[in-house]
């Protein structure tokens, strides 16, 4: 079994801010390295998207645990 790595929440989400910023402020876009930041773009909003699904699953738990 292979142990799920721990996104920081934090961290990701600026370096995909760094990400867009990059693209916002190119003017000649480098299409290998654009190609590389768009991945790795994708790669972190996914990351973002799990991370916040967890949260939101947790908070759906302790909702229902004290609800009255």
């Amino acid at each position: 079994m292979t142990k799920k790595k721990e996104v920081n929440f934090a961290k990701a989400f600026e370096e995909l801010e760094q990400i867009t910023q990059w693209f916002d402020s190119e003017e000649n876009l480098d299409l290998d390295k654009g190609l590389k930041q768009f991945e790795r773009g994708l790669e972190l909003a996914g990351e973002l998207k799990e991370k916040l699904s967890e949260v939101e699953n947790k908070v759906n738990d302790i909702k229902e645990k004290f609800a009255v």
